[in-house]
């Protein structure tokens, strides 16, 4: 299950200035020389990431990656323009993976559905599927969503979840968390390269993962964030994005052959990681 790369590219980076794009261009070709995957979003940058996207993609049809799209849930309307608007904008045949960002937090959504055994949006990502425009589907999980969403797996339309996952974040609750290892439910980790100590905006978190990185032997964040992830069994990919192409070198080369982190480093990790009481 999931298609993906251990390292998968975000593009988030991308198209933020869409009257000079070749540096971005620059950008994409490495990603997609390199074989990874990649995440995005029709929403990204008022849509001109999709632009760059198409115009590097176009340039070089059989190096097109696997890539995973965020899909908006909040109604069947949307939900099948977003996939279906996609695959347009992109040269698509397929969505490999899926990305439903459980948009609606009112009973009833599209995670209430999935438990309960069917409905309209249910219904739709089925259709779906079916039509050959879906291959995967992973939830994005939140603290409040994460226990439904485990269990939403049932429904067999779902292979995965998605979340904010780092040394200092980890984006559900303690009970999903532990079932998801139990069920090994594959987990595509959001935020593991950008995220840390800002997220809770405290310099003693700062000071706390500065002093694991350090101990743990790696030269910088980006290796022990990619470290961390290969010591995860659960973790399918990373996803990180850059508009430089520096930082993506860093990135491909950490990536390759991650060994996972000491028992010691993960115990504290896991500490960093648990909510402030």
């Amino acid at each position: 299950m999931m298609s993906l790369t251990p390292y998968t590219f975000g593009t988030m980076s991308l198209g933020r200035n869409p009257a000079d794009v070749a540096q971005d261009l620059i950008v994409a070709r490495r990603a997609m020389e390199a074989g990874v995957s990649f995440h995005s979003s029709p929403t990204y940058n008022q849509g001109f990431t999709f632009m760059v996207l198409r115009m590097a993609f176009d340039e070089n049809r059989n190096r097109v990656p696997k890539m995973m799209i965020k899909v908006r849930d909040a109604s069947v309307p949307l939900m099948r323009f977003e996939v279906e608007d996609t695959c347009r904008r992109l040269g698509l045949d397929v969505i490999d993976v899926a990305q439903l960002v459980s948009m609606d937090p009112n009973p009833g959504n599209l995670i209430d559905q999935l438990r309960g055994g069917g409905g309209p949006l249910a219904d739709e990502l089925a259709s779906l599927r079916a039509r050959g425009l879906i291959r995967q589907a992973v939830l994005f999980l939140t603290p409040e969503n994460s226990d439904a969403a485990v269990e939403a797996m049932k429904s067999g339309l779902i292979e995965g979840v998605t979340l904010y996952w780092n040394a200092c974040q980890r984006d559900c609750s303690d009970s999903a968390w532990a079932a998801i290892r139990a069920k090994k439910i594959p987990v595509l980790a959001l935020r593991t390269l950008g995220g840390g100590p800002s997220d809770k905006n405290n310099s003693s978190t700062s000071e706390k993962l500065a002093e694991l990185i350090n101990a743990s032997g790696c030269r910088n964040a980006t290796e022990f964030n990619l470290r961390l992830a290969a010591s995860e069994p659960v973790i399918r990919t990373t996803i990180g994005g850059t508009a430089s192409l520096a930082n993506l070198d860093e990135y491909l080369k950490a990536a390759t052959n991650a060994a996972p982190l000491s028992a010691e480093i993960l115990q504290r990790v896991e500490q960093l990681q648990a909510p402030e009481s």
